[in-house]
């Protein structure tokens, strides 16, 4: 069995009592996190990781901190059932990717190009990207034609990454309009969003729409997002 885990939602700081206070921003929602919790949410964010990977991670990150940490699991675990981290299980590793972004939902992201030069700069003196990977982030803005169309449908309007399956199984690109996205996902009363995320599992497009999604959120182009 194979276990991937993501962040979901993005960050914001409040200045509360002169001191910036995180919070993970969810569905519009203000969620209260400490200051472990968001350490292993920013180790996900834009990122998809395996247990053992996070959890070396983590761990390595806490050696600098001088206090002693709980561990791993009982943070997880609690940011798993806020919902503030999603975890997929299954026997592949596509197995598991879809468990874990079938129901998410997929925004766009887009940085400016001031805020993504110093996002940039400053992962690579942390040392998250190696100079390489520095510079095709720098560079990188052209996407492909799978990238292009599921940006283009999410700026629409929010969709899952079933429901997206579902738009390439259809052709369907005009979701603009609630009624347009009823009549063409979901054209009678017995489909749901979880009707369409066991359906799309055994699409021709699954793999390529979840490695578009995928190729997507890592390049720091999408957040995701979970009821």
């Amino acid at each position: 069995m194979m276990t991937f885990y993501c962040a979901v939602g993005s960050y914001r700081l409040k200045i509360e009592q002169g001191h910036k206070v995180p919070y993970i921003q969810k569905l519009g929602v203000l969620h209260p996190i400490s200051t472990l919790e968001f350490l292993i949410w920013t180790t996900l964010l834009w990122e998809v990781m395996t247990y053992q990977e996070l959890k070396e991670a983590y761990v390595e990150q806490c050696k600098g901190l001088g206090m002693d940490t709980p561990p791993l699991d009982t943070l997880l675990d609690n940011l798993v059932a806020r919902k503030l981290v999603v975890k997929g299980v299954g026997y592949t590793g596509v197995d598991a990717l879809y468990n874990m972004l079938a129901d998410a939902f997929v925004i766009p992201y887009e940085l400016s190009g001031v805020k993504k030069t110093a996002t940039a700069v400053k992962l690579f003196l942390k040392g998250r990207l190696s100079f390489m990977e520095t510079v095709q982030v720098l560079r990188s803005g052209s996407m492909t034609a799978d990238e292009a169309r599921v940006i283009d449908l999410i700026r629409q309007t929010p969709l899952s990454t079933a429901e997206l399956v579902r738009c390439f199984d259809l052709n369907l690109r005009d979701v603009s309009t609630p009624d347009k996205l009823l009549a063409g996902l979901y054209p009678d009363e017995s489909s749901d969003q979880a009707h369409i995320a066991n359906e799309e599992i055994f699409s021709q497009n699954t793999t390529p729409v979840l490695q578009t999604v995928a190729n997507l959120y890592l390049d720091r182009k999408v957040i995701l997002e979970y009821a």
